[in-house]
């Protein structure tokens, strides 16, 4: 009896060998394949297990075998640990040190984008005091610094940023310096204030491409002005509540060259349709998202079946969500990958997802609603699951699903670009783990609860990429848990929020202290 337990022990054990012998050339899978063999070698040896034990070692072998099989192909091209897009971006060379550290020293700010945003130099309210009163000094920090600015072998957006209640001042001498920087990628504004000599020195900038304004001075003088910049390829405005004459408006539809559209604006309910049936003109649309009041189905099924969207690629949708008419519609814009939109009835949804996988497979950011309101639950769920698995490249989803149980999340195991996804009641335990275990490009995870201990520390090491977990109910975050945790090779935040929890969360200081490479972000703090 013993040898024929150990034949088939011995033979999984030496499959292993043998797979983590291909892949040693991974620098990545070559410290978890060495993980996964010193658990192995810290089992105490067969001749002392009960019958028992060896079947349960038996199990374990075959659930790290059943992952290293549907792995393989993916872990032969996994990157090094260090090998992030992020480390080879131009604005992390080290010989840039110096000149960042002059820059900083004129009481500016670098902002390094974590994603595909451009480098920029921060503008904050630089002031001094001067007999007592607080005088800024935004012109003149900027003007100094500018020729630092120019030796930067790249592109960068200058950032405005001023006051929650813009008592900052009028930023028109501090925007005429910014025509000094030769490689001047964009202007952002965020709560400014931006008078008319501010504007006309925005439109003299004739190389401007990416002008951004949020939560400041925008009204009808500045529409006109930013109307007559013609080589703006990306524009985002913010004009709150303030109604605005839509015939200005509409001016902005006449850029040539529009590319990236983000507007909100306030327009009388009886000229929303009309601005959106002159938004239908704007053939060169890449990236869309408009909210300029309540919007009715056929007025966005027009505007895809009048206009030419062969290029539109990304689209926010406000206030409403797509139903039969205009689900069967985005056919008509069919190098469409990302869509936002809020959330509907499960009928709806249902429908939308059906057609999505049929029309437009290619789909690799899909966002429905939020994490409250009405979810697809039991059958409705695992089709929408199943609807999810076909989008080859969907790289993140959030869409309102309750999960049923662990076995409906196998569609989601044939994405080999999925980083991240929703949904609902998804604890992180041995089930579960069996199948994110089998998602190679997982970047974060958001669960309700961990329910696992060490029966599941061999399938931790292999949620290879993800370096973010956010825990709904964060009293079963443990200093177990923790130590279990850890073993994920790039895991650096965990987030929580305790403002509910009656007694704090059970992590000791010590626990903490030990683990320090993990960020523990908790809202309620």
């Amino acid at each position: 009896m013993f040898r024929q337990l150990m034949i088939p022990c011995a033979a999984m054990l030496v499959a292993l060998a043998g797979v983590g012998g291909v892949l040693l050339n991974a620098d990545r899978t070559q410290s978890v394949v060495a993980d996964k063999h010193e658990l192995i070698d810290k089992t105490p040896s067969i001749q002392h297990h009960t019958h028992a034990d060896l079947q349960k070692t038996g199990r374990r072998l075959d659930e790290i075998n059943q992952v290293i099989a549907s792995r393989v192909p993916q872990l032969n091209g996994l990157k090094p640990v260090n090998a992030n897009s992020i480390s080879q971006a131009p604005w992390n060379d080290p010989a840039l040190n110096d000149l960042y550290e002059q820059i900083r020293k004129q009481r500016l700010t670098l902002w390094f984008p974590p994603n595909d945003e451009p480098f920029s130099i921060w503008v904050g309210n630089p002031e001094k005091t001067v007999d007592g009163k607080k005088v800024y000094q935004h012109a003149e920090v900027l003007e100094k610094a500018v020729p630092l600015i120019n030796q930067l072998p790249f592109p960068v957006r200058i950032w405005f940023y001023g006051t929650r209640d813009q008592s900052n001042p009028e930023l028109g001498e501090c925007i005429e310096a910014v025509s000094g920087i030769t490689k001047l990628s964009g202007v952002k504004f965020s709560y400014c204030r931006i008078n008319e000599r501010g504007y006309q020195a925005l439109r003299k900038l004739s190389e401007l491409h990416d002008l951004e304004i949020l939560h400041s001075h925008l009204d009808e003088t500045a529409l006109e002005q930013i109307a007559q910049m013609d080589g703006l390829r990306r524009l985002h405005l913010h004009f709150g509540k303030k109604q605005i004459d839509s015939a200005l408006a509409e001016k902005i539809l006449d850029l040539p060259h529009l590319e990236d559209f983000k507007l909100y604006i306030n327009l009388a309910p009886g000229r929303v349709a009309p601005f959106w049936n002159k938004l239908s003109g704007c053939s060169q649309l890449v990236a869309l998202e408009v909210d300029c009041g309540a919007v009715k189905q056929e007025v966005l099924v027009k505007f895809l079946k009048e206009g030419d969207h062969q290029k539109l690629n990304k689209w926010v949708i406000r206030n409403v969500f797509p139903k039969k008419k205009l689900a069967d519609a985005f056919v008509l814009a069919p190098q469409l990958t990302s869509l936002k939109m809020p959330s509907g009835s499960t009928e709806d949804m249902g429908y939308l997802l059906d057609r999505l996988a049929r029309d437009l497979p290619g789909m690799t950011n899909l966002t429905i609603g939020w994490d409250t309101g009405m979810h697809l639950t039991d059958e409705e769920a695992r089709t929408a699951l199943k609807q999810l698995g076909s989008f080859a490249n969907l790289q993140e989803c959030h869409v309102p699903v309750a999960l049923p149980d662990a076995y409906a999340l196998q569609p989601l195991t044939k994405l080999k670009r999925l980083e991240s996804f929703y949904c609902k009641d998804l604890d992180l335990n041995q089930e579960t783990l069996l199948l994110l275990a089998q998602m190679p490009a997982l970047k974060s995870l958001d669960v309700k609860a961990l329910n696992f201990g060490d029966e599941s520390a061999h399938l931790l090491p292999w949620l290879s990429y993800v370096e973010q977990i956010e825990i709904r109910d964060p009293s079963t975050l443990t200093d177990e848990r923790l130590a279990l945790l850890s073993q994920l090779p790039q895991l650096s935040r965990l987030k929580w929020c305790d403002i509910a929890i009656p007694k704090p969360v059970p992590l000791t200081p010590e626990a903490r202290k030990k683990y320090s490479h993990i960020d523990f972000e908790i809202c309620g703090n």
